[in-house]
């Protein structure tokens, strides 16, 4: 008999608790700096656990890849606006998730 095929995509922390989960909600946390801090659930966690006031230095960005789907002339200069205003390259916003793919992938 040969060996059960490995699973290709791992199950997310987060989300409903006692659901298992193949899927993880497009956020992004940034620290006030703009260096990485989470990735999905846990990202859209703890930016909400964050006091108001706190928040607002901080990077929280949602759906960013449905915006820029809907976005015409992307360009290497287009800005992502994260919840509370702030904005920051798209580049860079899809750089670090990237990263955080990798590193996810590879654990």
């Amino acid at each position: 008999s040969s060996p059960a095929p490995a699973p290709l995509c791992r199950k997310w922390e987060g989300g409903d608790p006692g659901v298992a989960n193949q899927k993880t909600p497009t956020s992004l946390l940034l620290t006030p700096e703009g260096t990485f801090h989470s990735f999905g659930y846990t990202a859209r966690d703890y930016y909400h656990d964050l006091d108001p006031e706190e928040a607002r230095e901080w990077f929280y960005f949602e759906k960013f890849k449905m915006k820029i789907h809907s976005t015409s002339d992307l360009t290497m200069k287009t800005e992502l606006e994260a919840v509370n205003g702030k904005k920051m390259p798209a580049l860079e916003v899809f750089a670090h998730s990237l990263r955080f793919f990798k590193q996810h992938a590879v654990q």
